[in-house]
């Protein structure tokens, strides 16, 4: 049953990007399930071990996908493997020593399989069935499974990071923090949050007015009642009654500043959503999936359209989700992942580009090698910040300056999109308003840090505002990332260069 073939190598596109193209879309890939006949440390006898990805391997090695224990003797470290071939499955013999068996048939090289083919690992060895569902589509598969199946298949030979990246801080990412993977029930519990954030913030506004104006009305009636008192006493508490309405009019017209000065900088505020994920391996080939997630961009008056470099690049920051795992070891070892984005704002202007059209900083990220030889990295939230010149002429004003000096307890104004509330459709956009203060003077290990501030996901890289004199907004940092459910960091404006 022998065919002369190229010799076999583990397929590094085979693997991660077949698992990733079956996790995010799926559409058109196959699987087949493996049928244990026989009971193991690792599997169980009637086991059917849905397999997702186009190259697994079979043996005792701890990185084989299908592993056998060291109670089957006459299985070798890596015995066999299954790859892809067009729409067909093969079996390839990988072992020099211990045969593998088809259908009771030596395999010299490889043979294609068919449905209800049984595999033996040895003579004597282990056995499994070889099984093409009537529906043998991945995305029959719920995505929860696809997830630990991906976890279990594709990056088994290529998952432990050393211990210099991986001790790293993780922080929960304000926009992002890994892919944007929501249940309705859990969408619709911290929207109901958000609303009633809003709700209350109204309330405080609306109870402080409505309180000054019943002073007001209570001493007004009293003063135009009050036959009885003097002059004086009558001229004294209408001094009181004009402070009192001018203490009124004041808040009244500080509340209308702020929206005022809101609704002229929405409009240069963006919804990005990734449309496209391209995954180029380092021997060509290439997978596109559907990335799924968003955060917050905006533009600046010079032209500049801003946001952070996590919301661009993710894999380069975490390493504890296996999907940007696998992206990040693609793109230190000869691959290259590009992402398709587009923009879009409350005005109607929209616009597509690509993270590889973005400046980033990279100085400070960390490198390392894995268990398995390969390259990693992870990038420094200090450098969190990620820009794309553009031709437009009209944005947010910035003041770099005041970003380095901020005073502690400054109010902050923050736009965006969290959870994707705002962004119903690109014909519908709305951000999403929120606040903080500054907790320390100045910046701290160079960024701002904020308290009272709630970033979610989505609202990473949205523009951090202050306040000025005469009540405009000025950009002075970008949404990277939160410490619990109140401490945010801040990327200062001035940071970008």
């Amino acid at each position: 049953m022998a065919r002369k073939t190229q010799p076999y190598k583990r397929s590094f596109s085979a693997s991660i990007g077949a698992g990733l193209s079956s996790v995010f879309g799926g559409s058109g890939k196959q699987y087949y399930i493996l049928e244990h006949r026989i009971s193991s440390k690792y599997h169980k006898v009637g086991e059917a071990q849905e397999i997702i990805i186009d190259n697994i391997e079979m043996g005792r090695d701890s990185r084989c996908q299908v592993r056998f224990d060291e109670s089957f003797p006459t299985v070798s470290r890596r015995h066999a493997a299954i790859i892809k071939e067009g729409d067909k499955w093969k079996l390839l013999q990988l072992s020099q020593t211990n045969p593998t068996l088809l259908n009771g048939n030596k395999v010299g090289i490889e043979w294609y399989l068919q449905n209800g083919d049984e595999i033996q690992l040895s003579i004597g060895g282990p056995k499994l069935g070889f099984i093409v569902p009537k529906n043998a589509m991945v995305q029959s598969i719920g995505l929860s499974r696809r997830l630990s199946l991906f976890r279990q298949q594709a990056l088994r030979p290529y998952k432990h990071a050393i211990t210099a990246l991986s001790i790293l801080p993780i922080l929960a990412i304000g926009g992002l923090s890994g892919w944007m993977i929501w249940n309705d029930t859990q969408h619709n519990q911290r929207y109901d949050a958000f609303k009633a954030e809003v709700a209350e913030q109204d309330s405080i506004w609306n109870g402080i007015i409505t309180e000054q104006s019943d002073i007001i009305a209570k001493q007004g009636k009293q003063l135009v009642d009050a036959d009885s008192i003097n002059a004086a006493t009558k001229r004294e508490m209408g001094k009181r009654l004009e402070g009192l309405q001018g203490e009124v009019n004041v808040i009244v017209n500080v509340k209308k500043n702020q929206e005022r000065a809101i609704a002229m900088s929405e409009p240069h505020v963006y919804f990005i959503i990734a449309t496209e994920l391209e995954i180029i391996f380092p021997d060509g080939t290439k997978e596109v999936v559907e990335p799924g997630w968003h955060g917050t961009g905006f533009m600046l008056n010079d032209g500049r359209f801003v946001t952070a470099r996590h919301v661009i690049e993710p894999w380069s920051y975490v390493l504890d989700d296996d999907r940007m795992l696998a992206l990040n070891i693609v793109a230190n070892n000869g691959g290259r992942v590009i992402v398709h984005f587009t923009a879009h704002s409350s005005s109607n202007n929209h616009f597509s580009f690509t993270s590889d059209q973005f400046t980033c900083n990279r100085r400070n990220d960390k490198y390392g090698v894995n268990d398995d030889g390969f390259a990693l990295s992870r990038a420094s939230y200090s450098t969190d910040w990620a820009f794309v010149r553009t031709s437009r002429k009209q944005g947010l004003k910035y003041d770099a300056n005041m970003s380095k000096s901020l005073g502690q307890g400054v109010d902050l104004t923050i736009l965006g999109f969290p959870l994707g509330i705002g962004a119903k459709s690109p014909s519908d956009i709305t951000s999403h308003l929120s606040t903080g203060k500054t907790t320390t003077k100045g910046l701290t290990d160079g960024l701002i840090l904020s308290t009272n501030s709630s970033f979610e996901k989505g609202n990473s890289g949205g523009p951090v505002f202050y306040t000025e004199p005469s009540g405009s907004l000025s950009v002075i940092g970008i949404v990277s990332a939160g410490a619990g459910r109140s401490t945010g960091f801040i990327i200062p404006i001035a940071a970008i260069n």
